[in-house]
């Protein structure tokens, strides 16, 4: 083909430049800065630009009717005008900073979290296991953290104030009905579940979000793994028992259990206890997720089951009776949870969780107690982009709950049942005026059946980011609780129990360091009141009121020396409560006005090692002496424990690991039990309540199979 004359090409370039428009401008930041290399493009076309140094940008088109011109930026909200080619020119564009970039600020008031969606993570996906004197269980993890309440003998979460019943737990969402295993007074108790099969959580002590609810303090949430790294078998060899753990993984779907048995007899017969133990604690427990993913979405879906059986003899300080006690304990809790995508802007989860829990107490084969409680909890919640500075959360759930409790003696038998449904909507958005400042507002919307009434409950936290590191945020909400299932079934009129929180939080977090300094006041209104007469309660109502303030401490240094990961936590607690058949306003029986932890690992490259310290202290709790005129006046000794742990690592997939609890064998108490009955003097005996054991040694051998030959459970010990 012969070649167009120079002249003829001059000419049809001519012609096609006539028939093209020119856009130019120029882009700036709010402070007339230039944005350099912003896109600019004429929307279903391929015409556009990119800025240059000094912000300008021009380039032709060849459209004639008008068109949409876009403008976007990482970092920046995109902007989009419309006009006719001919009039875009000399144009002056603003963007405007996105308020959802990464460093913007995270609207967030009295929560830690341990995850990698986390904007401020306390904490890493399960690290918080590794944390000497834990023993690999998350409640006593959590309580290492500001807000909580050391409680050893007892081992359940104590937030501010408030008791354990007043902590929802919660696994990906979905209630949890009895989280703790069953134990006797002096020894603590764990939570039921396996840490291996959880990828981080979310725990809050106070103005929590209002997709949760029936919670006075707090609410911990627990994730289970979206996604397992690869097919991997994990066998536990214990001085306490036997773990055997499994994962397997294909291209759409996988499945991961793990299962224990716990024998404490063996342990018992080398480390005597307090205790005169006719059979050790004894116990199974197994777990098993599936996933499966779908095109859009994943399918989860979690069971778990224990039983557990103890017995002993004792004899009775306030009674003088020696007494055989014999307790077996059986539950299951399954969970079914489906997270999908509508369309880019809507996500929805649905889910539902079912429990069984059963609690046989025998005395003396004569007196016997049997507590049964059956729970669902239905939730379907939906989150959408609203725009690029709002968001919006929202839901309803739907919450049955059976209890039933039956007292025989010899063959007389008496029961009594409660019922109810506590049905919940909620609503919740974000709001960005800027990356610097936010706002988050909620409403929570309950009805209970029983009661036939509804509670509505406002929340509401502003955050300003004050720098690139830090920010302030302050709260208030209003939160509710039905009253314990004891009391409900002597009386189920009545009504919720009723907390405000207010809450002022400052974070400050950098790559290796977090800061968080935690200020709150709680309101307490109709909570459970009675009087005790003739050894029965009578008078049965919500008169009781109360109030808790404090100031949370936390900060976490990891890596600011080499191999070092540490954190300190300290609180400080002023509470009173005039509730149950307390007579006065006074500081309750379960509450300490300091607590102080600090949480050191250290890994040792040469010896393969990671070692790790614990030290816990919490100031005496109120008890009250009868032969004392004031109510609830004295206090028990300061509680103090040094719980260390080392893991060797014999080879990538083989750890021996060893930990001790209270290593220097602190003697510590929990305050005095008295008589109730005065002797001829009018004086009424005591006996200094201790725990069970003053000191806890464990011994494991743990064995990681896999393919890689190098994943290994340190995380988890």
């Amino acid at each position: 083909m012969k070649k167009l004359p120079i002249y003829l090409l001059l000419i049809i370039t001519q012609i096609h430049l006539w028939g093209q428009s020119e856009i130019n401008g120029v882009i700036t930041d709010k402070n007339q800065l230039p944005i350099i290399g912003a896109n600019i493009s004429v929307l279903e076309t391929y015409d556009g630009g990119i800025s240059e140094v000094d912000g300008s940008f021009s380039f032709n088109t060849s459209e004639e009717s008008e068109i949409i011109l876009s403008f976007s930026y990482l970092g920046y909200e995109t902007q989009n005008i419309k006009g006719l080619p001919q009039n875009l020119i000399d144009l002056k564009i603003t963007l405007r900073e996105s308020a959802m970039t990464l460093d913007a600020v995270e609207i967030t008031a009295s929560t830690f979290k341990a995850g990698d969606n986390s904007k401020v993570a306390v904490l890493k996906p399960l690290d918080i296991l590794t944390t000497a004197g834990s023993m690999g269980d998350v409640m006593a993890a959590m309580q290492t953290l500001p807000g909580t309440q050391s409680n050893a003998d007892d081992g359940r979460l104590f937030v501010r104030g408030g008791d354990a019943r007043e902590t929802a737990i919660y696994i990906d969402g979905l209630r949890v009905f009895s989280p703790y295993t069953r134990t006797i007074g002096g020894s603590p108790t764990r939570g039921r579940y396996s840490p291996m099969l959880f990828k981080g959580v979310s725990f809050s002590t106070g103005g929590y979000s209002t997709a949760y609810g029936q919670a006075l303090s707090g609410a911990l949430d627990m994730q289970t793994i979206d996604e397992p790294a690869e097919t991997v078998t994990n066998i536990n060899l214990m001085s306490v028992g036997l773990g055997l753990g499994h994962t397997q993984k294909w291209v759409d779907q996988s499945i991961s259990f793990n299962g224990s048995y716990t024998n404490l007899t063996p342990y018992d017969k080398l480390f005597p206890s307090r205790i005169n133990w006719e059979n050790p604690y004894a116990g199974f427990s197994g777990e098993a997720i599936h996933r499966l993913k779908t095109n859009n979405g994943l399918l989860k879906t979690y069971i778990a089951v224990d039983k557990s059986d103890l017995s002993l003899n004792r004899s009775d300080f306030i009674t003088d009776n020696n007494q055989r006690i014999a307790i077996t304990n059986k539950n299951i809790y399954g969970n079914s949870n489906y997270l999908s995508f509508i369309n880019e802007r809507t996500s929805i989860n649905a889910g539902i969780s079912a429990g069984i829990n059963r609690d046989n107490s025998i005395l003396d084969e004569e007196y016997s107690t049997n507590n049964y409680l059956l729970g669902y909890h239905a939730r379907v919640g939906a989150k959408t982009i609203m725009s690029s500075r709002s968001t919006a959360s929202y839901g309803i759930d739907l919450m049955h709950l059976e209890n039933k409790k039956t007292l025989t003696y010899l063959d007389d038998e008496s029961q009594n049942k409660l019922t109810r449904n506590i049905a919940g909507g909620f609503l919740e958005t974000d709001y960005f005026f800027n990356k610097n400042l936010a706002i988050k507002t909620g409403l929570r919307l309950e009805y209970n059946s029983a009661l036939s009434n509804y509670n509505l409950l406002p929340r509401v936290t502003i955050a300003q980011k004050l720098s690139k590191n830090g920010q302030v945020s302050a709260s208030y909400g209003w939160f509710n609780q039905e009253v314990d299932s004891e009391n409900l079934l002597l009386n189920n009129s009545l009504d919720h129990e009723n907390a405000k929180h207010y809450i002022l939080n400052y974070n400050l977090k950098t790559a290796k360091q977090i800061l968080r300094v935690e200020t709150y006041y709680k309101q307490y209104d109709k909570l459970i009141s009675y009087d005790i007469t003739n050894g029965e309660k009578s008078t049965l109502g919500n008169l009781g009121d109360g109030y808790a303030y404090g100031l949370d401490l936390f900060y976490r240094a990891n890596q600011v020396i080499d191999n070092l990961d540490m954190w300190i936590s300290y609180s400080w607690l002023e509470n009173q409560r005039k509730f149950k058949n307390y007579p006065v306003a006074t500081p309750t029986s379960f509450s300490t006005r300091h607590n102080l932890s600090v949480v050191g690992k250290y890994f040792v490259n040469d010896w393969k090692s990671q070692l790790s310290l614990t030290y816990q202290m919490a100031s005496g709790r109120p008890y009250h002496d009868p032969n004392m005129q004031l109510f609830m006046s004295e206090r028990s000794k300061y509680y103090h424990s040094i719980n260390t742990s080392w893991a060797y690592l014999i080879s990538p997939q083989k750890i021996l690991f060893v930990s001790v609890n209270n290593v220097t064998r602190f003697k510590n108490s929990y305050g005095y039990e008295f008589k109730s009955i005065p002797d001829g003097n009018g004086y009424f005996d005591s006996q200094l309540i201790r725990p069970n054991d003053d000191q806890f040694f464990f011994v494991g051998f743990f064995v990681t199979l896999s393919k890689n030959k190098l994943n290994n459970q340190l995380n988890n010990l």
